[in-house]
Parts: structure tokens; sequence; C-alpha cells
């Protein structure tokens, strides 16, 4: 199992059996989703996880899932007020253009790579792709970030190298 939905899990599991409620739980949250594209790839692997692990047909389909299952603002660090504001995490933090998502796919909850969402400009060259293990990459190959987005590429070349995860330093 992949270190980014291994850690995505397990704190949700820790957070079922001591409660939301917890400060370190939350701020783990918190941590693990920093970024609106992260927001949006645990939310559409959260919405699988309970679907038959199909992600949502459409933008629309997240944003209610986000709003009506109870679990899930806690789980993305978000507050009340954060749902009166769900159009805000479709937009990128790095470019301010709203994401590109691939919509629909069936998922494998345990060990799946699949490229989910997608900077749709970027920033100098550089776009960011998320994968549903939580892994966000920095893509500057145009082929490959539309092979990413159409679903053609390998398992192997969807497996970064530590020089393309994103680390975000605040």
């Amino acid at each position: 199992m992949k270190t980014g939905l291994f850690q995505c899990l397990l704190l949700c599991f820790v957070g079922l059996a001591i409660g939301c409620g917890g400060d370190q739980v939350s701020d783990a949250f918190r941590e693990m989703n920093k970024l609106n594209m992260q927001k949006l790839v645990n939310s559409y692997v959260m919405f699988a996880s309970v679907n038959g692990n199909v992600g949502p047909k459409d933008a629309d389909e997240l944003k209610n899932f986000i709003k009506t299952d109870q679990r899930v603002p806690p789980r993305l660090g978000m507050s009340t007020s954060d749902l009166n504001d769900l159009d805000s995490i479709f937009i990128s933090d790095a470019d301010g253009e709203p994401f590109e998502i691939r919509f629909g796919l069936k998922i494998r909850l345990d060990e799946d790579r699949s490229p989910l969402v997608f900077d749709s400009v970027g920033v100098d060259g550089m776009r960011r792709v998320a994968l549903a293990d939580n892994q966000i990459l920095e893509i500057d190959d145009a082929k490959r970030y539309d092979r990413m987005w159409t679903g053609k590429l390998s398992a192997a070349e969807t497996g970064p190298d530590e020089s393309e995860i994103d680390l975000v330093v605040e």
C-alpha cells in the first residue's frame, strides 16, 4: 500500500476510533489537506470508498457528497464556513484556474495511482497532477500530461521518482 493513501486511511480509522474532536487527528487531517488539490483528491477517494470504488460523475455530485456526508469536512480539515464556498476548492492554488478532474473513474482503494486532479494551466511550464494515492507530481512534459489525462499511461509511468513529488514547504 502506498504511503499517502495508507496515511489517509489510517487517519480515517483513527478518527473513527477516537472521534473527530481530537486535536492531533484534526491537525493531521489539516496537514494532509493544505492544498485544494489535496482536498479534491481525498474527497474523491472518500466518495469512491462508499460508492463501490467509483468516483463521482461530476463536480456537483462531489460537492453534494462533501456537504452531506458529515465525516468528510472534518477529514478534509474544513470548517463549517468552508462548506459555504466549496467552489473555491475546485480552483488551483498554483495557477488560479479551475482544476481538470477525471470524474467517474473506478479506482482500487488499496494501491491506486490513477491521475485524478490536474492543474489546467500550471506555472512556468510545470503542471501538477494529483494521484489517487495522494501524491502530487509536477509534470513539464506535455505529452506525458496528456497521456495521464486520457488514462493512457502504464502503472510504471505514473510512479514518481523522488524529484517529481511536489513537497509542500511553507
